[in-house]
């Protein structure tokens, strides 16, 4: 080959480079200009909605509301609505209430699922399924972890009520672990003084949870992993120490009720109370669960051996009415023929507890519901959604105040036969008028019997309804395990760190539980007015809004859904509404925690 061969071919391959090179710098300038045009046209129109925004709050900035209403619905008076319109006026970022992240997630699993406050317990009660255990081991698990990491909400100072699916046999069950009235308890016993039943030694019935773990272990449980498995992981961390919790609930606590008692919430190196970042240790606790962990017969130490003496010393040397005779007497119920209904359609069932649980006032709220949206067809815009939801609560609400435990209570037991029905649904819904009614009308003996702390009569007693306590008390754990079986369960020492008082030798926290009676003329720390069918007897349990629940198809024995709360009288107008919008309104589970439940100025 020549040089000018060479030279010919180098000056061809140059051409056809810059060629190249052109046709992709013109591509390259095209995608620019489109790109250029396209964020022009974002721009735009986030210039136009912002300039709505600000047109919008000025526009509400101008106008004067006498009776403006705040998110919660609740109508304020002008000094407090005329705040609000100043605030509206200033178009700051900061003064936007933009909706705040969920902190729920949203997930679907295949084999199987465990829902409880605490991701470590939840971690904790999977393991046990895969270990091979079912809902019920894993039930009692995760209720363990709970018990160390959330004390102000659970714990074996406490007890539990609990709804069981199995479903081979396309059965369901109830379990009654609810504490007990003492049996030197009376009527009248804190007639003189009503804060003796939210705080000290004789604010706590017996005991229950530990008994009631037992009982579904031996009657329920898998037979495939041991009872101390169930207690391993729970120990661990009492022993070693956990996160303090981050949670509003020691803001909320009456800190002037923590006496010395209470000891085992005090950073020892510190010599402050835990704050958040601290490692809590629970060893006194750690080493009473080691003891139950390897005992051959758990309920007889904490009833009947050397851990109830103890028990019912500390309590009796210190003003508590609690002896040897209630543990040794107490009894877990089981219910072999629960509460079944079948408003939701014709081949789903709701089943829960009987009193003392509030399940059947629950399931009142939902079937009526169902009776105006049954069939998932729903404009959830139009007000009168909300306003039959109300009225629905405020029939069902004004039943709880006959209900009491039902071996007590013979009038409870045709009660709640009777709001079981399809008769007595479709009668309360054409009760329903497409306005408020007078208080009298929605069937209650009392007018002030009603829950003035429920969102169904919020407007006519707020003033009463500010004495409602905060609630972080109770907890609930759901389950599903790969075979279908189910169990929703809710535990509870009652209030926030319950009586406020713990065992310096055994690091459990009592319950208050006795407040969940009525007193003669005084209402609960809840707000729940006094109820003759409520009254203080021994041996009695108290009643409760716990409502756990668990829907399945009657059909092909299909768990479908396991729900339940916590929160005091909130309880039950929360799980209702969880219900209604999941089953009648076809909303996911987190559109339907992401919809606020607002009573009176509260928030669920």
């Amino acid at each position: 080959m020549s040089d000018k061969t060479y030279i010919a071919e180098v000056s061809s391959g140059k051409m056809r480079c810059n060629r190249s090179v052109a046709i992709l710098c013109a591509v390259l300038a095209i995608v620019f200009m489109i790109s250029t045009i396209a964020l022009a046209v974002v721009v735009g129109v986030k210039y136009s909605k912002d300039s709505e925004l600000e047109e919008e709050l000025n526009r509400s900035g101008g106008e004067h509301h006498p009776n403006a209403a705040r998110p919660g619905g609740v109508k304020e008076d002008s000094d407090q609505a005329a705040t609000a319109d100043a605030d509206l006026r200033d178009d700051s970022p900061r003064h936007i209430h933009w909706p705040q992240p969920s902190g729920s997630l949203y997930a679907q699993f295949k084999r199987a699922a465990v829902a409880s406050d605490h991701g470590f317990c939840s971690e904790i009660g999977r393991d046990v399924l895969i270990d091979g255990g079912n809902a019920v081991d894993s039930m009692i698990a995760t209720l363990l972890c709970i018990g160390v990491v959330n004390p102000q909400s659970s714990g074996l100072g406490g007890g539990f009520l609990m709804t069981l699916y199995n479903a081979s046999t396309g059965r369901c069950q109830t379990i009654n672990a609810r504490e007990s009235a003492p049996l030197a308890a009376t009527e009248d016993m804190f007639k003189n003084d009503t804060s003796q039943a939210v705080y000290g030694y004789r604010a706590i019935a017996t005991p229950s949870e530990l008994h009631g773990f037992w009982t579904v272990f031996k009657k329920f449980g898998s037979g495939k992993v041991e009872w101390s498995r169930l207690f391993e992981p729970s120990i661990k961390l009492a022993m070693n120490g956990f996160p303090f919790p981050v949670d509003s609930f020691w803001n909320n606590a009456p800190l002037c009720q923590l006496s010395w008692r209470m000891e085992i919430f005090v950073n020892r190196i510190t010599g402050r109370v835990y704050e958040e970042g601290d490692i809590m240790k629970r060893e006194r606790y750690g080493f009473t669960l080691q003891l139950l962990a390897n005992a051959s017969d758990p309920v007889d130490l904490f009833y009947k051996g050397g851990m109830a003496q103890t028990i019912a010393g500390e309590i009796t040397e210190n003003g508590g009415i609690i002896d040897a005779k209630d543990l040794a007497s107490y009894e877990t119920l089981i219910d072999e023929i629960p509460l079944i209904a079948s408003g939701l359609s014709g081949d789903l069932e709701m089943c829960g507890p009987p009193p003392p649980s509030s399940f059947v006032i629950t399931q009142s709220i939902i079937a009526v519901m169902a009776e105006f949206y049954r069939g998932g067809k729903v404009n959830l815009d139009d007000p009168l959604v909300y306003h039959r939801l109300i009225e629905a609560e405020k029939f069902a609400y004004a039943q709880r105040t006959k209900l009491g435990d039902a071996r007590f209570v013979e009038s409870a037991k045709l009660l709640v036969a009777n709001m079981s029905t399809p008769k007595y649904t479709k009668w309360i819904a054409s009760m329903i008028k497409d306005v408020a009614q007078p208080q009298d009308y929605y069937l209650g003996d009392m007018t002030t019997q009603l829950n003035c702390c429920s969102s169904l009569i919020a407007s006519y007693c707020s003033k009463v309804c500010t004495l409602q306590v905060p609630d972080h008390g109770t907890s609930h754990v759901t389950i599903i395990d790969h075979e279908g079986n189910a169990v929703s369960c809710t535990s509870t020492v009652n209030q926030i760190l319950g009586a406020m008082r713990a065992s310096q030798t055994l690091g459990i926290i009592w319950n208050d539980e006795m407040d969940d009676f009525s007193t003669p003329g005084a209402a609960n720390a809840f707000g729940f007015a006094p109820s003759e069918t409520n009254f203080i007897k021994p041996g009695k349990r108290p009643m409760s809004s716990m409502s756990p629940m668990v829907i399945y198809n009657k059909n092909d024995n299909k768990v479908v859904m396991v729900v339940g709360a916590s929160g005091g009288s909130f309880i039950i107008s929360a799980t209702a509404q969880a219900v209604i919008r999941t089953m009648l309104f076809n909303q996911t589970v987190k559109v339907t925690l992401l919809n606020n439940h607002y009573i009176n100025s509260s928030k669920i």
